[in-house]
Formats: structure tokens, sequence, C-alpha cells
């Protein structure tokens, strides 16, 4: 007789499919840092991370290893982008003061060259949550995010988000924008069985982990 271990129906499955961070408070060390610009052209900071406690330790790298056994969508998926400027400074400030306080003796030295690479090993603090979405094929998923930067003290207090789900109105903009659209009439009958797949704008691609 094979019983139940115990914290099995809080455990997460491993099958082999696709697998989400779960939501939650974690203690994050950076693997990466670069200065990026968004589509606007507004300075941006680019943080690959991972997991540096926990149960969840070290999830995206194996995340990231696994892709590179199989050869599909080999991307750094640990990502936080922060833009530096305009009515993102204050959340920008607050990214640097917790990498601060999250590393006792760090102040990070601003306007000298390289300087980025010092942040490379340092902890942080992440509130991360859970958010709905809709694959190409139209299938149901999660993508766990950053709702919430903190430094390591800062965490202890912190509360895990409820789950961000998909409303009517975004299941049928996804509608809109996957329909294939309809060719016209063509002047050619040999011409008539052409036609174009509408492709959605704004789409954001992952930066890759370098």
């Amino acid at each position: 007789m094979i019983k139940k271990p115990e914290g099995y129906d809080q455990a997460q499955a491993y099958t082999g499919e696709f697998v989400s961070l779960p939501a939650g408070c974690y203690v994050c060390v950076i693997k990466q840092v670069s200065q990026t610009e968004t589509q606007n052209h507004r300075p941006q900071l680019a943080v690959l991370f991972d997991i540096a406690e926990g149960d969840q330790k070290g999830f995206f790298q194996r995340q990231y290893d696994n892709a590179r056994k199989t050869g599909t969508d080999v991307k750094w998926k640990g990502v936080h982008k922060q833009i530096m400027d305009g009515s993102s400074l204050p959340f920008f400030k607050g990214l640097m003061t917790s990498i601060e306080k999250s590393n006792p003796g760090y102040t990070f030295q601003w306007g000298v060259e390289g300087n980025e690479r010092t942040l490379v090993g340092k902890k942080f603090g992440a509130v991360m949550g859970r958010e709905e979405f809709l694959t190409q094929k139209g299938e149901r998923r999660f993508a766990t995010k950053v709702v919430q930067i903190r430094s390591l003290d800062g965490l202890k207090e912190a509360e895990v988000p409820e789950d961000k789900l998909l409303t009517d109105a975004d299941i049928a903009e996804w509608n809109r924008t996957h329909m294939p659209v309809q060719p016209a009439p063509a002047a050619d009958p040999s011409l008539a069985a052409d036609g174009f797949m509408n492709i959605p704008d704004g789409i954001d691609e992952e930066l890759p982990f370098m």
C-alpha cells in the first residue's frame, strides 16, 4: 500500500511540461545587469536574477539548463526590467536602495565605468505574483512576475498577491488579434487562396541570457 507523502497536495508536479514559479516572497541574487532602452528610447535597467534561497533555489538556472538540452526557447526567464527616468524614477531608486540595504557594506558608485558589474552577485527581495495569459494556441497559463522589489528585511512583512486572472475583455482582445484575416476576393482566381495571418503589435521579446 502506498501512502500519500506529507505535503503531496501542496507540491508542484514536474511532468516535463511547462512549469511556472509559484507566487511568493523570494530572496534573489543578481546574475547579470545591462543598461538598455525601451521602444520609446527611455533608459532601462535589465536585471537577470535567480532564486537564491529556499525550495525554489536555482529555479531559473534549472529552467535554462533544461531548455538548452531540448533546444527550445533557450532564454533566461528570470528578468526584471526597470525604467530609470521620469515617472519611473522612484521605482528605480527603490530597486537600487533595496539592493544596497540587502547587502551590508555595499554602496553603488554612480558614474563609474563598468559600475553595473558590481551589482552581480548582490541579493534583493522580490514579491512575485502569478498572472494568467493565453498562449499563441489559446491555452490558459500562468506567468510569475515581480510585483514589488524590497530589501531582505522588508521582505519579511510582504504579502503574496492573489493571482491576476484573465477577464472576458482580455479573452475577447486575444480573439480579435489572433483571428486570421480573411483575404479579399482576388481578380485572378488562381490567387484567391492566398492570405495573410494578422500578427499582433507590441510583442516584447524576452532578454536572452548572455
